[in-house]
C-alpha cells in the first residue's frame, strides 16, 4: 500500500549495508504476523500486547498503547514530526514539513516504510515483534550543501504529565523520577556516552509502561536523552531521544536501531542487556581470574600522600599500612611531580620528596606484603599545561592535532581551579602511544591495575581534527577512540563513573549521580530523584561499583552512605586521611570481606518497596533491606526490627547477616547504635560489632550443638577473654563489650562444646548515653568559609568541623535543643588525627531559656585538645537545664580562630 504522494530516493547502499547485520538479527519475523490497518488517517500496527500508529499523511507516531490498557501511552511526536534534522548554521527541516512523504507496508516481512525526500533524503523503517518491541532505524542521505549536527529520532514523543508515576534515567546507579518532576513542568537532558552510562529511557504511565533504547555498535553516536516540558502543549512531557551528528554534505548516515518496548523496568533493562549483547561481554571472574575473591573482598582506601600531613612512603608505611587491621585496596593519589591534578600524563618516577624510588619500592612491598593491593589515581585523558609530555612532543606531532578542536579551531583546554591541562584527542596516535607507556612503567612499578579519572563521564565532546579513528566523524571519533583502547588493555582498569559499552574492557567504575546530587550539580533532577539499581540490573556481573574514588562526600563513614551502597549494590570505600582508627575504616573492611564479597558480582534481579519508605533488593543468594525513612522504624518480623535510617543483608540459606538492629531474635539491644555482621559456619559463629554500643545479644546456636561457649577478640586473632554466655534452647546470651581489660574487641566467637561454659568472669557494660544536640539547630557568630559552617559540629562526623573567622575573638557557638532539657555534661571534640596539635580553647560556657539572656555557668577555662586523647574535652555541667547552650571562645593556641567538630550534649 502507498499513499499518492511521491515517492522520496531511499538513502544508499552503504547506509543500508551497515544496518543490515543489527537488523537481521533483532527484527526477523517471529513467527506471528503483524496486523496493519490503513484506516481514518492512520497507519496502525499491531502484534502481541502493543499497538503504535502513524499519521498517513506524514509519518508521525500517533499513539502507542499498551492493547490492553484504556488510554494511550503515548501522545504522538512533537508538532507531528517524526523525525528533524537541524543543520550547522541551526537551521532545520522535519518529517512534517517534508517535500514529499510515502510510506509502504510489507506483510511478508512484516516491515512499515516510512519515506521523505526533499534536501535531505530519510528512510524510516519499523518492524515488530511478539515481544512487545517495536524497531525503528532511520537512514539519512544529505543532499543538502552543509552538515546535519543533529537528528532528533523519534522527535519528542509526548505522554500526559498527570499520568506520568515515574520515570528512569540512566544515571549510575539509576535515577527513578517521582510524578511531581512531571506535574510540575520540569525538564531534564543529558548525553550518552558521557553522564549517562546507557542509551535507555524508561516511563510508567496510567496507559501502562514504555521504555526507549538504542541498539548499540562499534562507533556509538552522541545521543541526547531525557524528558522535556512541552510549553507550545500545556500539560505534556517529551521523551527525548536526540542524535548529535556530523552528517557532512553530500554523506550518508544510519541511525542505531532504536527499541520502543511496552514492559516495566526490570523486564526492558533485561531486554537492553541482552539485545545489546552486554550479557556476553568478559565477566568479572574471567577478567580477574584466580585472584577474584581477593578483588571482591577488599574495600578502595583512599590514600593521597600530598594531603596527609608530613607525608612520605615510610610514614604511610609506619602509620598506616603497619597499622591497620584489615586489608584493602591502597588508592594512591597526589603522588606524581607536583602533586594531584599536575603534571598529567606523566606520573612515573613519584615525586622524590616523598622519599625517593627505594623508598616507593619499599612501601610498595610493605603493602603488598601484607595483603593489600595498590591501585593509582591518574588520568591520561586531561594533560597538564606544564608535563614533561607536552613540553617534548615527537617531531611532527601538533598540538592543534593532539588536543581535542573545537569547531571554532580552538584547542580544548580546562580548569580545575587553580590546575590546567587540555583535554586529549584519543584517537590521535601518540594519546595511545604515551598512554600505553605510561600504563606500563604502572605496572612495572608494582601496581595492581590503574585508575582513569573522567574516562566514563566526560561527555564526549566534537573531535574537528584531522587524525580520528576510521569510519568515525567529528562526533563520533573521541568516545571511539577512548572505546578501542579500554578494549586493546590487558591489565585491570577503573574509570570514573563509567559507560555500559566500556564493561566489556574495566573491572571497575567508580562514582555515581548520588554525588552530583550532594554537590547541588543536578538540581533539575535531585529533588525528584529515588536511586534505582539499573546499573546492578545491567553490569554488576562485568565491573566491580564503588562511589567516587576522591569525593568525601561518598566515602562510606556514616551508616546512611552505607545503607545506600548496600541497596544499590556498590563495594564500600574509606579516606585514610583520616588515619586507621576512625572505626569506619575497620567497618568498611569486615563488611566488604565478610558480606559484599560473598555476592560480589551477582545482577540485581528486582529492586521493590516492601513497605513504606522501605526497599528491598534481590541479589538471588543474598537481599537488602534498607529503611530509607529517618522517622520511623521497620520490623521484617517480630524477632527483628531495624532502627529509623537502618538496614539489613541477609543470605538466603541463613549463613550470614549484617545490620542496624534495635531488635534481634527477639530480644531487645541495649540503648544506642548498633552495626553488626554474623557468620555462621558449621562448628562456629563470628559476631562482628564495629560500630556500636555495649548490648546483650541473643543469638542461634548452630544445628546440632550440645552446648556453646563463647570468646571475645581482638582483631589479630588474640583472645581478650572467655565469655559467659546463658544457653537457653536453640538460642545463647552473652554480653557484647566493645572494650576488655583494656583491649578492643574485635569480634565474638561462638563455638560447639560438648560441655557448658565454664566462663565466670563477666565484664561491665558500658550504658550508651544520648547526645542530645545530634542534629539538632547550632548557630555561629561566624565560619571562616562556607566549608566550615556550623552544622557540622552536630553531624556526628568528628572529622568535620567549624571554624570561626580568624583574628577575630570572642566567637559564640550555640546549640538549640529544641526544648529545655536537662544537661549534665558537654564533650566538645577536635578531628581525632595527629595533624590537629595539641591546643588549648579558652571556652565559656553560658545557658539560657529564650534564645536572647544567657547566664554564666562555668567561667572562661583553658581546655586541652590533645590528639593522644582523641582531642575530646569533657566537661560537667551538674545538671544544668537549658534550651540554649552557647560557648564563647575567646582563645586557641593551635590556630587564631574558634574551631570545633561536636558539640556533643548529654
Amino acid at each position: 500500500m502507498r499513499s499518492k504522494k511521491t515517492i522520496g530516493i531511499t538513502a544508499g547502499a552503504l547506509a543500508v549495508a551497515l544496518a543490515a547485520a543489527i537488523w537481521a538479527l533483532v527484527a526477523s519475523p517471529l513467527g506471528a504476523k503483524a496486523d496493519f490497518k490503513d484506516r481514518d488517517g492512520l497507519l496502525t500496527v499491531s502484534l502481541g500486547g502493543a499497538e503504535i500508529a502513524f499519521r498517513a499523511d506524514n509519518g508521525a507516531i500517533a499513539h502507542i498503547k499498551k492493547k490492553e490498557a484504556g488510554e494511550a501511552l503515548t501522545l504522538g511526536n512533537r508538532e507531528n514530526a517524526l523525525w528533524w534534522a537541524f543543520f550547522e548554521d541551526d537551521s532545520s527541516v522535519n518529517g512534517q514539513k517534508a517535500e514529499s512523504f510515502s510510506y509502504d507496508w510489507s506483510s511478508g516481512k512484516g516491515e512499515l516504510t516510512l519515506q521523505y525526500g526533499g534536501s535531505i533524503l530519510v528512510d524510516v523503517k519499523v518492524r515488530f515483534d511478539k515481544d512487545n518491541r517495536i524497531y525503528m532505524q532511520a537512514e539519512v542521505d544529505n543532499r543538502a550543501d552543509k552538515p546535519i549536527k543533529s537528528f532528533r529520532f523519534p522527535y519528542e514523543l509526548k505522554v500526559d504529565s498527570e499520568g506520568v508515576k515515574d520515570a528512569l534515567l540512566p544515571m549510575l546507579p539509576g535515577v527513578k523520577l517521582r510524578d511531581a518532576f512531571f506535574k510540575e513542568s520540569n525538564s531534564f537532558q543529558d548525553q550518552y556516552p558521557g553522564v549517562l552510562f546507557a542509551s535507555y529511557l524508561g516511563v510508567r504511565t496510567g496507559g501502562g509502561e514504555l521504555a526507549v533504547y538504542d541498539l548499540s555498535r562499534d562507533i556509538a553516536p552522541m545521543t541526547e536523552l531525557g524528558f522535556k516540558n512541552q510549553v507550545d502543549d500545556k500539560g505534556k512531557s517529551g521523551i527525548v531521544h536526540n542524535y548529535k551528528t556530523w552528517i557532512a554534505a553530500g554523506a550518508k548516515w544510519s541511525s542505531p536501531t532504536i527499541v520502543l518496548e511496552l514492559g516495566d523496568y526490570e523486564q526492558t533493562i533485561a531486554s537492553y542487556r541482552e539485545l545489546n549483547g552486554i550479557a556476553k561481554y568478559r565477566s568479572l571472574a574471567d577478567k580477574l581470574g584466580a585472584e577474584k575473591e581477593k578483588y571482591f573482598a577488599l574495600p578502595f582506601y583512599k590514600t593521597d600522600i600530598s594531603a596527609i600531613k608530613d607525608g612520605s612512603w615510610s610514614q604511610l608505611t609506619t602509620n598506616f599500612i603497619d597499622k591497620m587491621n584489615y586489608n584493602g585496596v591502597i588508592h594512591l593519589v597526589g603522588f606524581q611531580k607536583g602533586g594531584h591534578d599536575e603534571n598529567y600524563p606523566d606520573f612515573m618516577p613519584p615525586e622524590p620528596q616523598w622519599g625517593g624510588q627505594n623508598a616507593f619500592a619499599a612501601f610498595m612491598q610493605a603493602a603488598k606484603s601484607k595483603g593489600n593491593l595498590v591501585i593509582p589515581y591518574t588520568n591520561m585523558s586531561w594533560w597538564g599545561v606544564n608535563s614533561p609530555t607536552l613540553a617534548k612532543l615527537p617531531e611532527g606531532t601538533k598540538m592543534e592535532d593532539l588536543i581535542v578542536m573545537k569547531d571554532n579551531k580552538q584547542i580544548m583546554k580546562e580548569d580545575y581551579g587553580a590546575h590546567s591541562g587540555y583535554v586529549v584527542n584519543t584517537g590521535h596516535p601518540f594519546f595511545k602511544q604515551r598512554t600505553a607507556e605510561e600504563h606500563k612503567k604502572l605496572l612495572e612499578g608494582g601496581f595492581d591495575g590503574i585508575f582513569e579519572d573522567q574516562w566514563g563521564i566526560r561527555n564526549s565532546p566534537y573531535a574537528y581534527n584531522a587524525t580520528i579513528p576510521e569510519e568515525t566523524d567529528p562526533s563520533t571519533a573521541y568516545f571511539k577512540g577512548l572505546r578501542d583502547y579500554v578494549g586493546t588493555v590487558g591489565h585491570k582498569l577503573y574509570m570514573e563513573d563509567g559507560t555500559d559499552v566500556l564493561a566489556d574492557g574495566a573491572v571497575g567504575f567508580m562514582g555515581s549521580t548520588y554525588l552530583w546530587d550532594l554537590l547541588g550539580y543536578r538540581k533539575n533532577t535531585a529533588s525528584y530523584a529515588d536511586y534505582y539499581p539499573m546499573s546492578g540490573m545491567l553490569l554488576r556481573d562485568k565491573v566491580l561499583q564503588y562511589q567516587h574514588d576522591l569525593a568525601a562526600e561518598t566515602m562510606t563513614d556514616d551508616p546512611d552512605m552505607l545503607r545506600w551502597n548496600l541497596a544499590m549494590g556498590y563495594n564500600l570505600a574509606a579516606d585514610l586521611f583520616n588515619g586507621v582508627s576512625n572505626p569506619w575504616v575497620d567497618t568498611v573492611a569486615i563488611m566488604q570481606k565478610n558480606i559484599l564479597s560473598q555476592y560480589g558480582d551477582s545482577l540485581v534481579k528486582s529492586y521493590r518497596e516492601v513497605a513504606a519508605g522501605v526497599t528491598r533488593t534481590d541479589f538471588g543468594a543474598y537481599a537488602v533491606t534498607a529503611n530509607w525513612s529517618k522517622e520511623a522504624g521497620y520490623a521484617p518480623d517480630a524477632d527483628r526490627e531495624l532502627p529509623p535510617g537502618g538496614y539489613e543483608v541477609a543470605a538466603a540459606d541463613g549463613s550470614r547477616r549484617a545490620g542496624s538492629y534495635i531488635r534481634l531474635n527477639g530480644l531487645e539491644l541495649d540503648a544506642g547504635e548498633h552495626h553488626m555482621i554474623e557468620v555462621r559456619e558449621k562448628d562456629a559463629i563470628r559476631i562482628y560489632q564495629p560500630i556500636g554500643s555495649d548490648t546483650t545479644l541473643k543469638v542461634k546456636k548452630g544445628e546440632d550443638w550440645t552446648h556453646t561457649i563463647a570468646a571475645a577478640y581482638e582483631a589479630n586473632g588474640t583472645k581478650a577473654a572467655d565469655l559467659v554466655v546463658k544457653e537457653e534452647g536453640d538460642y545463647v546470651e552473652f554480653d557484647y563489650v566493645g572494650v576488655i581489660k583494656e583491649l578492643r574487641v574485635a569480634y565474638v566467637e561462638l563455638n560447639r562444646s560438648e560441655e557448658a561454659s565454664k566462663a565466670t568472669e563477666a565484664f561491665e557494660k558500658v550504658k550508651a548515653m544520648e547526645n542530645r544536640a545530634l542534629g539538632k539547630k547550632v548557630h555561629a557568630t561566624s565560619l571562616t568559609a562556607d566549608a566550615f559552617p556550623p552544622e557540622l559540629t552536630v553531624d556526628g562526623d568528628p572529622y568535620t568541623y567549624w571554624e570561626s573567622t580568624a583574628k577575630q575573638f570572642p566567637q559564640s557557638l550555640t546549640l538549640d535543643l529544641g526544648e529545655e532539657r536537662e544537661v549534665t555534661k558537654l564533650i566538645l571534640r577536635l578531628p581525632p588525627q595527629d595533624a590537629w596539635e595539641k591546643r588549648e580553647q579558652v571556652i565559656e560556657v553560658l545557658a539560657g531559656s529564650d534564645g536572647n539572656n544567657y547566664a554564666s555557668v562555668l567561667a572562661e577555662t583553658a581546655y586541652t585538645f590533645d590528639p593522644a586523647a582523641a582531642n575530646a574535652v569533657e566537661i560537667p555541667l551538674n545538671g544544668t537545664k537549658a534550651r540554649y547552650v552557647r560557648l564563647t571562645i575567646t582563645g586557641n593556641t593551635g590556630w587564631p580562630a574558634a574551631q570545633i567538630s561536636e558539640f556533643e550534649a548529654y
